[in-house]
């Protein structure tokens, strides 16, 4: 297998239909037809493969104020052996987790579904405006027949979904208009808004947890995941074969970086008012929350997707893999520093500085204990 850097520039250099046709996953070329054809289960057994049996999550170690109160979550994360199950849209990366959905694509789509809830009959060759103005005209006589918009959906609901979105839209309807008087203008911010809103709600569909497969990435040290080398790295141990952790390791799964991103538009307008099904995760799962740009390619980043719905924000936080090494930054303050090494003595968890490589640019282990070092004990005594 070649090196995770050594991939990447291949992959840059391949001719750009071939390049299209192929992702990273796992530090693996791979036929992306191919990984886009499994369904949850294939790919999860096909991944593990060859699963690290390492996997490190880097921690900034830095205080944070939440509902009034000063709370070190990294430090938190180390003394319970758990990891924090994030939203996507709560990433620094506002693209992260991002599915492809196509706005105008997304309008005709919906305008179909509400012509078809109307029993109106829509020709394949309509546009989107003639599409918008059969449902228009059928909203206008329906309240010029019956001095409301009640029964303009004449087709029964497939769904106690279906139902309340025929309500809901009614009920936006009518807070539209008592805003402006032309009733075209008035679906057209309906659907905008619904838009947006399903956007953010494919999002907030589940949670992660992010895992790297290196100790020693100078950029994931140097960025804001370990504050620019003064926070920690750690190490924990796969078991895939710990009934106590099949629920962690059933749910982890590789990331696939690639250049090309799925139009999903269809498909999702489709489940957009139906109960979700495992299919309709997956897809969610494999064309968001684990597609990247090829660009990350070199993170090699492994997730924990959890479909999460707690009303406690500490539930979030889940028993991960035992901790088996921690990594302490370049530039870790000697309290700090401190506070770590006194909880991984506490826990029995080795523990080692890193530093960087005098020949490449690369972070290592330091070969000198921390308690031995000459700087560590010369700061702490001042």
């Amino acid at each position: 297998m070649l090196d995770i850097n050594e991939l990447i520039f291949y992959a840059r250099q391949m001719a750009p239909q071939f390049a299209s046709s192929c992702c990273i996953v796992n530090g693996a070329i791979m036929d992306l037809n191919e990984v886009q054809s499994m369904g949850c289960q294939e790919f999860g057994v096909r991944s593990k493969l060859n699963m690290p049996s390492k996997l490190y999550k880097y921690f900034p170690n830095v205080i944070k104020k939440d509902n009034g109160k000063e709370i070190n979550y990294s430090i938190q994360a180390l003394k319970n052996n758990t990891v924090f199950m994030q939203a996507p849209c709560e990433f620094d990366d506002v693209y992260d987790s991002d599915i492809s959905i196509d706005y105008y694509e997304y309008e005709r789509l919906r305008l179909t579904e509400y012509c078809d809830r109307c029993q109106i009959e829509i020709k394949e060759a309509f546009s989107t405006q003639e599409i918008g103005n059969a449902f228009v005209q059928a909203l206008a006589a329906e309240f010029n027949s019956a001095g409301d918009f009640h029964s303009v959906f004449t087709k029964k609901p497939d769904s106690e979904i279906e139902r309340l979105s025929n309500e809901h839209f009614l009920l936006s309807l009518t807070i539209e208009l008592s805003k402006q008087n032309d009733l075209g203008q008035a679906v057209a911010k309906i659907i905008y808004s619904d838009f947006e809103e399903y956007c953010i709600k494919l999002k907030n569909t589940f949670r992660t947890s992010c895992f790297a497969t290196n100790p020693y990435s100078q950029l994931m040290w140097g960025g804001a995941y370990a504050d620019c080398h003064r926070g920690f790295c750690i190490e924990y141990t796969v078991l895939p074969g710990e009934k106590k952790y099949q629920d962690v390791y059933q749910n982890l799964y590789p990331m696939i970086y690639c250049k090309t991103r799925p139009d999903m538009t269809k498909r999702l307008v489709e489940m957009q008012d139906r109960k979700i099904t495992e299919d309709g995760l997956w897809d969610i799962y494999s064309n968001g929350a684990l597609r990247k740009s090829i660009d990350w390619a070199f993170q090699n980043e492994w997730r924990l997707l959890l479909p999460m719905r707690c009303e406690n924000i500490s539930d979030y936080n889940v028993e991960f893999f035992p901790i088996t090494k921690v990594f302490l930054g370049n530039r870790m303050l000697p309290e700090k520093r401190k506070e770590v090494i006194e909880i991984c003595i506490s826990k029995n968890i080795p523990y080692v500085g890193v530093m960087r490589n005098p020949n490449v640019f690369e972070m290592q282990d330091c070969s000198i204990k921390c308690e031995d070092c000459l700087k560590y004990n010369a700061n702490m005594k001042k």
